[in-house]
């Protein structure tokens, strides 16, 4: 049986068009079912030869970007995300992306999906691939934590490292203004204490900024106002570094010989820094695949979104999860 995606396709700077096109090639790439959640008049998009493989639920309304997060099980519990959610909720849909507003997604998928049992709170978490690919987690769900809220971060980062990523013994740190146990505010200096007593994480201790793009480790936590904060800079750095790269090369004759000729190796690496080829961001800790794609996702991120939803779901890593929390409480 093909995994099915919920794909709310009227959230997000690029809606809906563009976010169509990135479903049904992904459908087609990662042989998944689709189901499209939006507008009944942008039904007749869809290809006939893709009729058996993308089907169209219709919603009334959108959540904007705008609006407060509680909106989506309020006044508009009929919205593209709403009822995208709601059929991940009820079985319908193995996994769920959205474009849309961060927070009224969060609290769809907190409050109408819901958390793994035990679990304190959901996070968000991104993958971000330097000299090594590496979760952060929370990057923005959370602009407030208890050092026992970031210690389960810890946990459900490792984990999906290891299941997702297939790195064996994740390497967990703790992003700080320094390596010493008792940097930060008492918030991480807590913390430490908590992950540094956990056993069943391999914490190597705190992770400077610096170190952030050097391979220091495979799980990076924080707070999502910390998290988002050092995320939005990685992103605008890879579009300043390709910017650069881009007018040196065309700078003049000899130099445009010189780009033609490291032309694979610039391209690699524009590649790797371009966040629309991971596609999204995991909430973790939620009881059922919810992937929030970037807001500004064209069809390409949501064609890799819906990639990362479908390997998600496959890992088992949310079974996982509840298996580890369940036996942690029993210790």
């Amino acid at each position: 049986m093909r995994i099915i995606i919920a794909v709310d396709i009227m959230s997000g700077d690029n809606a809906p068009d563009v976010l169509i096109r990135g479903a049904i090639d992904a459908a087609k790439d990662f042989d998944v079912d689709i189901i499209l959640v939006g507008d009944k008049q942008y039904e007749r998009i869809i290809p006939s030869e893709f009729k058996d493989r993308v089907r169209f639920v219709t919603s009334n309304s959108i959540v904007g970007m705008k609006d407060e997060p509680i909106v989506v099980v309020k006044e508009k519990a009929d919205s593209s995300m709403a009822v995208a959610a709601t059929l991940l909720k009820d079985g319908e849909a193995n996994a769920l992306v959205s474009a849309g507003n961060t927070g009224a997604l969060f609290t769809a998928a907190s409050l109408m999906i819901r958390r793994v049992k035990g679990i304190r709170r959901a996070a968000l978490g991104t993958v971000i691939r330097l000299d090594n690919p590496f979760i952060m987690l929370d990057v923005g769900a959370n602009i407030d934590a208890t050092p026992e809220i970031l210690t389960q971060f810890g946990k459900m980062g490792s984990l999906y490292a290891k299941g997702v990523l297939g790195i064996e013994n994740p390497r967990v740190a703790l992003l700080n203004i320094g390596s010493e146990e008792t940097k930060g505010t008492s918030l991480y200096s807590e913390t430490f204490a908590l992950l540094k007593e956990d056993k069943s994480i391999n914490f190597i201790g705190n992770c400077e900024g610096r170190d952030i793009p050097n391979n220091f480790c495979d799980v990076i936590i924080c707070d999502g106002f910390t998290g988002n904060i050092s995320l939005k800079l990685m992103e605008g750095m890879g579009a300043f570094m390709s910017r650069k790269i881009k007018g040196i090369f065309y700078k003049n004759l000899l130099s445009k010989f010189a780009g033609l000729l490291t032309l694979k190796s610039t391209n690699a690496l524009k590649k790797q820094m371009d966040h629309k080829e991971y596609g999204g961001a995991p909430f973790l800790g939620i009881s059922k695949p919810v992937i929030k794609a970037h807001g500004s996702s064209d069809a390409k991120g949501i064609y890799s979104a819906i990639r990362q939803a479908k390997i998600f779901y496959s890992s088992g890593i949310i079974g996982k999860m509840a298996s580890d929390i369940s036996e942690s409480k029993k210790v």
